[in-house]
């Protein structure tokens, strides 16, 4: 199953366009999230793969693409599955997924914002 999200992404207090996914697989068990910000000058892409059960902890993958003058990068994590929980808590991925991006970003030297909005949480949710 995949979809697009709808986020709102500032960057140093100007509206940037902004492409955002998810995917889903391994029987609901492995969520994909993918955001890219074409914007010239900028170019970049972040895509957070979050793998759990409840059985397991939640593995989490964030590579990053961009933006422009930055080498990519790679960095996972393991989560108590409480905490982040692919299957039955996807807006937390949702959340933790921006998170990053503003993260990243800021290490590159911006100011940035994400805002989801519930819609794209309804679909998101509904979808796993």
């Amino acid at each position: 199953m995949r979809g697009d999200i709808s986020m709102t992404v500032t960057i140093d207090d100007q509206p940037c366009e902004a492409h955002s996914t998810y995917s889903w697989s391994g029987g609901g068990c492995v969520l994909t999230l993918s955001t890219v910000l074409p914007e010239r000058g900028l170019a970049a892409e972040l895509i957070s793969t979050y793998v759990g059960h409840t059985d397991t902890p939640t593995i989490t993958t964030h590579l990053i693409l961009g933006p422009v003058g930055q080498p990519a990068s790679i960095a996972t994590a393991e989560h108590a599955h409480e905490d982040l929980d692919p299957v039955e808590s996807a807006r937390e991925c949702a959340y933790d997924h921006s998170r990053e991006l503003i993260e990243r970003l800021h290490a590159a030297g911006r100011h940035v914002t994400v805002q989801l909005d519930e819609p794209s949480f309804a679909q998101l949710e509904h979808s796993g």
